[in-house]
């Protein structure tokens, strides 16, 4: 009786799927009919146009995936470039969906999914491998590498269903900028201290500081094109530019190490200017009280 009752039930909701399915189909090309001949072709342009950015934040994950394969062969400095390349491809997929105008919740899932594979998981086995792996921190070093990913993952996951913020921030550092953190870290290292590493014990509190900034409320600055910043934003990207042509790892690292640090330096300032506000206030309670 109750496997009757189960397939019943089963029957049941494939049948209202499938309803559903076909009024979705029939609302879709009631819609197509009524719809002219410009606007048909302006979505079937959509459609094509779509996989511009879609084919970039593929590309994302073919670099964090690769960057994995290659952290695991010992070539961490390839391993490296290609996080920051896919870096390269999470920008480019965002402006030219809203180029084209082909924003879309399936790209959003998508981008979501490659940027914890190439910010979440790649820089986490990277530094696994080439600081924990063979040390002596081989237990601290797995839970440090969870950690990463973890608060990686919860940060895309809280920054899909928080609603969009007026002002132009992000609430914790980026994902793709702890990434980055890491990535220039073992660049850095690789290329210009080659005679002497990084110290082993201060590369846990590196990532574990890194992960909670990006779940943190800490705000950083979006980087979004507006009126108002348009014209440093330029600026700075000028800069930025002409310097990574001079020397790229230097200016990477710099560039991602001190976008992190100012997220972290501003609220500091804010939080001692408002202690700064309270104290001012209450002497100013506790002058008016003693005058009275």
């Amino acid at each position: 009786m109750e496997n009757t009752q189960n397939t019943d039930n089963n029957e049941q909701i494939f049948n209202q799927t499938e309803d559903s399915f076909l009024k979705k189909s029939e609302d879709s090309s009631k819609t197509d009919n009524n719809l002219s001949a410009k606007e048909r072709k302006r979505k079937a342009l959509r459609k094509h146009l779509s996989i511009i950015p879609n084919t970039c934040t593929s590309m994302n994950l073919v670099c964090g995936f690769l960057s994995i394969l290659a952290a695991s062969h010992g070539e961490f400095l390839v391993a490296s470039w290609l996080i920051l390349i896919a870096n390269i491809f999470d920008i480019l997929d965002g402006r030219l969906a809203r180029l084209t105008s082909v924003e879309s919740l399936f790209g959003a899932e998508l981008d979501s999914l490659c940027d914890l594979v190439s910010f979440g998981v790649a820089p986490a086995f990277l530094v696994y491998t080439r600081y924990f792996k063979d040390g002596n921190i081989g237990m601290l070093g797995m839970l440090v590498a969870v950690i990463f990913v973890l608060c990686g993952a919860l940060r895309l996951a809280r920054f899909n269903v928080t609603p969009h913020s007026h002002k132009d921030v992000f609430e914790g550092l980026p994902i793709p900028g702890g990434a980055g953190i890491l990535a220039t870290m073992v660049i850095f290292e690789l290329q210009y201290f080659s005679f002497l590493s990084i110290p082993q014990m201060a590369v846990p509190f590196i990532v574990v500081i890194t992960a909670f900034l990006m779940v943190s409320k800490i705000e950083y600055p979006a980087m979004k094109k507006t009126p108002k910043t348009s014209k440093k934003r330029l600026f700075g990207v000028f800069l930025v530019v002409s310097a990574f042509f001079i020397n790229p790892p230097i200016t990477l690292f710099f560039a991602t190490w001190g976008f992190g640090l100012y997220g972290l330096f501003m609220s500091i300032i804010r939080l001692l200017l408002r202690f700064g506000r309270k104290i001012k206030s209450g002497n100013k309670r506790v002058a008016v009280i003693s005058k009275n």
